[in-house]
């Protein structure tokens, strides 16, 4: 690996924790529930949360925007007579349990500050809504640090797609050898950054924990403090 000037973070489970995760799925599926009832819809929960994942970016890659998903989940319910509103009404009722149930990890705010004092590029690289992530990073007061941010529902591509990983490193100017990838997904953050010749943190919190490696990481951490020893090993 080239001299460290860049590190890219995954969002979710990474950067920030959800307290109450599933209780946040169950949420966001009742407010979908109420939206369709409204429309004169009566569905299940659990039908609703099964349409909101089959949204998760596909095998290949690719991934809708926060308006296409809801005029996806609309259709799919049997909602036949919405408006433009409605669409705006369901991607709220979706996203709302997580901006409002969200948490800083312990140690992120340290580490960010101690990247940006050695002269890093930082950015965030995550397969979410960025109106769902932005609203966060601001309310949690670590938006500044960062240089650039990619949500995949804002570009087309999702991780582990090496086109997402491209476009912030476009965005950073750096080559993928100068820069490292921390999340904690072993095949979204971890087999993407690796396949593109990145170095990666794999963080050993959160749901993923459990998950199988993909590919072999350079560094596995708990917290964040331990990220601040690796920056220094590479920038000396």
């Amino acid at each position: 690996m080239d001299r460290l000037k860049g590190i890219l973070f995954d969002y979710g489970h990474t950067l920030v924790w959800f307290p109450k995760y599933e209780e946040a799925h169950l949420a966001s599926a009742k407010n979908v529930q109420r939206i369709l009832r409204d429309l004169g819809v009566s569905v299940e929960v659990s039908r609703v949360r099964a349409l909101v994942e089959s949204y998760v970016p596909r095998p290949n890659g690719t991934s809708v925007s926060a308006e296409e998903e809801s005029r996806g989940i609309l259709m799919s319910a049997g909602a036949k007579n919405f408006e433009q509103n409605d669409l705006k009404r369901i991607i709220n009722a979706l996203w709302r349990p997580y901006i409002q149930n969200v948490r800083v990890r312990k140690g992120v705010r340290e580490a960010l500050k101690y990247s940006k004092i050695m002269g890093l590029k930082l950015g965030i690289v995550a397969n979410i809504w960025s109106g769902g992530m932005n609203p966060v990073l601001a309310r949690l007061r670590i938006e500044e640090f960062f240089d650039t941010t990619v949500a995949d529902m804002d570009v087309g591509f999702a991780k582990p797609d090496s086109r997402i990983f491209r476009l912030a490193l476009d965005r950073l100017q750096l080559a993928p050898e100068q820069v490292i990838m921390v999340g904690d997904n072993p095949k979204t953050d971890m087999k993407g950054a690796h396949d593109l010749g990145m170095g990666t943190v794999r963080f050993m919190r959160g749901p993923n924990r459990m998950q199988p490696d993909c590919v072999q990481t350079d560094f596995k951490i708990r917290n964040f403090s331990t990220l601040t020893s690796i920056i220094h090993r590479y920038i000396g």
